[in-house]
């Protein structure tokens, strides 16, 4: 299975500004079309929201929570636009390659059967951003399990690749991150 997230180099921009804009870590979410064609999924993204700070419940340099009303409202578009989530936050403080935490895939596996319930098994894709890179993970079809993006494509040409390192690590072991006592 091969994966794409297209974006516009602009939305890149504004969405690398918000999402690295300090210490904190950030949230912005893009709504994307979805085509699926064979054993390819490309995401393209049509808009984006960056989270404020009324959308948070709570917000530092190591965790953040969205208010279940942020949650709602971001459902509900992409309900309305027919568009898929695309999660974004970031890791500012993180100068190694990108990888989701462990409150990353605790929330995962909480949050995102709820909402592709909800949008009727639209695919969902998670990215973390830090300085030094992106990764990602996406739930297609009907699997529970995540799969790795490919690539984010920008502006149809140049490409972001993830570094792969969460997906290694969940099919290697399952739970790279131990038990979860979050």
């Amino acid at each position: 299975m091969t994966i794409f997230l297209d974006l516009p180099a602009e939305m890149k921009e504004q969405l690398w500004a918000h999402l690295l804009q300090n210490r904190t870590e950030q949230v912005a979410v893009v709504f994307a079309a979805v085509e699926r064609n064979d054993d390819t999924t490309i995401f393209t993204a049509r808009d984006a929201y960056l989270a404020m700070p009324d959308d948070f419940d709570f917000h530092s340099e190591f965790h953040i929570e969205l208010t279940d009303d942020a949650r709602a409202r971001i459902i509900k578009r992409a309900w309305d636009t027919g568009t898929s989530p695309v999660e974004l936050h970031s890791h500012p403080g993180d100068r190694w390659g990108a990888m989701f935490s462990a409150s990353d895939i605790y929330g995962f596996s909480e949050y995102v059967p709820h909402c592709r319930w909800r949008l009727r098994n639209q695919p969902y894709l998670a990215i973390v951003v830090t300085p030094a890179g992106m990764d990602a993970l996406a739930w297609i079809g009907n699997a529970k399990e995540p799969v790795g993006l490919d690539a984010m494509r920008i502006d149809g040409s140049d490409a972001i690749m993830p570094t792969h390192q969460s997906i290694t690590h969940l099919n290697a072991n399952g739970d790279p991150y131990g038990p979860r006592t979050i």
